[in-house]
């Protein structure tokens, strides 16, 4: 059932690509593009991130992680980007949801309603990729959608200026069916 929220939605959009040009992060710009009227943040540079270390985060939150997990936290949506580095999700990625993840129990991550798109030059748009991150993400507790969106073939997709349009109708149709549903439809 679609709904008229009175109020945007705030949805928070997290490439796993730091590359110039990227088509991962042009994706995630799309999200933005297609949901106007809703609060849509983008966060494309995760290379400000430590490492994740246990002695480091015993000595206090880095002010970094505490600013993403203050977006991730206050979002009534995240959709996570992936690209595919050797058929798995990149090391900056990982190692941002490493630091949403914890503490180990209290994570920002718990209940929250995640996405994951992901795309690549390869006809298999990153698809190896986007299973791992769900699995990972379900792991963590998060409530992951099974749906999602992998773009295969995305440099010619992609790469113009003008999106492909059915990677347009197909994306528009995923983020309705999770944020323009009541609320109780999206847990179950």
């Amino acid at each position: 059932m679609n709904i008229q929220r009175a109020e945007p939605m705030n949805i928070l959009v997290i490439s796993g690509s730091s590359r110039q040009g990227s088509l991962n992060t042009r994706l995630a710009h799309l999200v933005s593009e297609l949901r106007p009227t809703d609060a849509v943040s983008v966060i494309s540079d995760l290379t400000r991130l430590p490492f994740y270390d246990g002695d480091l985060e015993a000595a206090g939150t880095p002010d970094p992680v505490s600013d993403l997990r203050s977006a991730v936290a206050t979002a009534d949506l995240v959709v996570l980007v992936t690209p595919e580095y050797n058929s798995t999700i990149p090391g900056l990625l990982a190692n941002a949801v490493d630091w949403l993840s914890r503490p180990r129990g209290e994570s920002v991550m718990l209940g929250k309603p995640v996405l994951v798109l992901s795309a690549s030059p390869t006809p298999y748009g990153a698809s190896w990729a986007a299973e791992h991150l769900r699995s990972v993400l379900t792991h963590v507790g998060a409530a992951v959608s099974p749906d999602g969106l992998s773009v295969g073939s995305a440099s010619e997709r992609l790469g113009r200026a003008d999106p492909d349009p059915s990677v347009m109708v197909t994306l528009t149709e995923l983020l309705a069916d999770h944020l323009d549903r009541e609320p109780e439809a999206l847990s179950a």
